[in-house]
């Protein structure tokens, strides 16, 4: 089992690895931002309106799985800003982006591939609904959370933040946007023309290799502020352990406790959600809502690293 699991994601952080040296080269650097948009508005919205398109959505989806989903992510956030409001001076003034990066996994970069190879493309619609719960609830909560927090100001009020925030999380995104596409044409069983999905397929397959990637571009900076110092270690440390120990672990207790009969397909994909190391994204909302984002970078870094270990071994425990 566990060799099963390292075959499964061995390329995946292999590819991660190689965006981490490329990143020494500056021209590659400098495509970083591109890079993420690309696969953010194009590859992956492809990638997951493909699977759900395909996926048994007439099926429906466990109301138990959703309420878990996004139970047990909430609980785990607001835990961890709790922690981090009493945990020290060094770390009070990161426990929001603590809370965010401790809680909001890779579900779409890492998380749908991974569902895929292990669970079967069965687990496309669990996959993909999983990744839409985690973005509303982030790309909602969070900037909703912060406005509320600071009360807002008299050019941006917290109403006009709040729009914004409903915007970019359901008009707007990209992702938001193809899952609810490919619900609609599973639902209508109608097949695309060739030329349009065969179009899809082609952006759909860079999604993986090139999240990754870019993902990788990043670890060089996050390594360098652990290394001057810039981010304290006990945050870091605390971070971590949340999100790739505590996390996975209280799912796996949670859907035992109180769904004991969701089918393994969704239940699996519940634990490979909650073990995914932190989303590229919450680096994203970060920068657009605190004032040093530098702890959630580092998050992704150091989780992506240790992920490398604690990923098999939540698969072989507790999915295959």
């Amino acid at each position: 089992m566990m060799l099963e699991a390292l075959g499964a994601i061995g390329p995946l952080f292999a590819v991660l690895a190689i965006g981490g040296i490329a990143s020494l080269m500056p021209k590659i650097r400098a495509a970083e931002s591109s890079l993420t948009a690309f696969v953010l508005y194009f590859a992956l919205p492809a990638f997951l309106f493909d699977a759900v398109a395909t996926a048994p959505v007439s099926e429906g989806v466990p109301w138990s799985f959703a309420l878990i989903a996004f139970g047990v992510t909430a609980l785990v956030s607001t835990l961890t800003w709790t922690a981090g409001r009493f945990a020290g001076r060094r770390t009070r003034p990161l426990a929001a982006p603590l809370a965010l990066a401790a809680s909001y996994g890779n579900v779409g970069y890492l998380g749908v591939p991974i569902a895929l190879s292990i669970l079967g493309p069965e687990a496309g619609l669990a996959a993909a609904v999983g990744q839409l719960i985690h973005n509303l609830m982030f790309m909602l909560g969070y900037p909703a959370v912060r406005a509320h927090s600071s009360g807002g100001s008299k050019d941006s009020p917290v109403s006009r933040q709040m729009w914004i925030a409903v915007k970019k999380a359901l008009l707007t995104n990209p992702i938001t946007v193809s899952v609810a596409a490919g619900i609609v044409v599973a639902l209508v069983d109608v097949p695309l023309p060739s030329p349009v999905s065969d179009t899809l397929g082609l952006f759909g397959q860079t999604a993986v290799p090139l999240a990754m990637f870019a993902v990788g571009l990043t670890l060089p900076a996050a390594v360098k502020g652990l290394r001057d110092g810039s981010v304290p270690g006990f945050p870091l440390i605390l971070g971590t352990i949340i999100k790739m120990v505590l996390l996975p672990i209280l799912t796996v207790v949670i859907v035992a406790l109180l769904a004991p009969s969701l089918g393994s397909l969704w239940s699996g994909t519940l634990v490979l959600m909650a073990a995914m190391p932190t989303s590229a994204t919450a680096y994203v909302l970060s920068q657009q809502e605190d004032a040093d984002p530098r702890i959630v970078s580092s998050m992704i870094a150091v989780s992506s690293i240790v992920g490398v270990a604690t990923i098999p071994l939540a698969l072989s425990w507790f999915v295959l």
